[in-house]
């Protein structure tokens, strides 16, 4: 009975370190620097797309899970986890259209968090051949404005943090609305994303994409949209989940319970719950 209980042991941690497994990893080269990235799973194509407080590690549960079904991608945009800051102008539209290119990704559904739903709204509207659907969690629009209690976060953010990583660690513990208080586990997990990797500085902002204003282009956009907003996330952000999906016509949008803006890491079961409902529906 003992070898038998060892034997399902082992072979239960067997099965969840396969689950969890990368496939491939890489660099790609641009100028001199690079953007990190890693894939697993096969199927249609998902692309997570991070936040600008954590890097491609936000979607750590999401990646396990949903590489059993698809081809899973994650990548660091410049600046955050194993990628480098960047040396010179960019474009994080250029960026992402790179890393269909490495990976001779012809379409996929991005899933994107907060100022990466940014990215994924610019991206589709540049490349709305690439792009089969979209996710967007506590997503944010370009040229769509900001109130002060956004940039005060309501009269909270101290006016005497005095590093980045100071800023950041606000963020995970001390913040109304990045994560819901209650939610503690989800605070130390990224306050530790926080310390292990240190977001990198550089003096190249990524550049606009010209012309109209996305938000202004919204109704260019005719592909299937999941809109995913947590409960107590800030003011602004569910204006402009409101916003995208006024917008978008083919949008549904939800409010997540019990979260803050890191939906993935507050409720990942829900969230996974919700992402999976909405996908299996389009392959119907």
């Amino acid at each position: 009975m003992k070898v038998f209980i060892n034997a399902l042991f082992l072979l239960i941690f067997i099965c969840s370190f396969s689950i969890g497994q990368i496939d491939s990893s890489g660099y790609i080269n641009i100028g001199n620097d690079k953007i990190f990235y890693e894939a697993a799973g096969e199927g249609s194509a998902l692309i997570f797309l991070h936040d600008g407080l954590i890097h491609r590690e936000i979607w750590d549960d999401q990646f396990s899970f949903f590489s059993q079904s698809h081809k899973v991608i994650r990548y660091d945009r410049r600046g955050y986890g194993n990628s480098s800051p960047a040396t010179e102008a960019y474009s994080v539209v250029e960026d992402l259209n790179r890393l269909f290119t490495h990976l001779e990704i012809d379409k996929a559904c991005l899933i994107a968090m907060s100022s990466g739903g940014r990215l994924a709204i610019d991206f589709t509207l540049q490349f709305p051949e690439k792009v089969s659907s979209l996710i967007l969690v506590g997503a944010v629009v370009g040229g769509f404005p900001y109130t002060q209690h956004f940039y005060d976060r309501g009269g909270h953010l101290p006016s005497d943090l005095n590093t980045h990583e100071e800023r950041r660690l606000y963020y995970a513990f001390d913040d109304p609305y990045e994560i819901f208080p209650e939610n503690e586990a989800a605070k130390e997990k990224v306050a530790g994303f926080v310390k292990k990797i240190p977001q990198k500085e550089h003096g190249f902002p990524s550049s606009v994409p010209p012309g109209e204003p996305a938000y202004q282009r919204l109704n260019e956009i005719k592909i299937p949209t999941l809109i995913l907003v947590g409960e107590f996330d800030i003011p602004d952000v569910h204006a402009h989940a409101g916003a995208i999906n006024a917008g978008i016509a083919n949008s549904k949008r939800d409010i997540i319970p019990k979260s803050g803006h890191l939906i993935p890491i507050e409720q990942p079961t829900v969230f996974n719950d919700a992402v999976a409902k909405f996908l299996n529906a389009l392959s119907q």
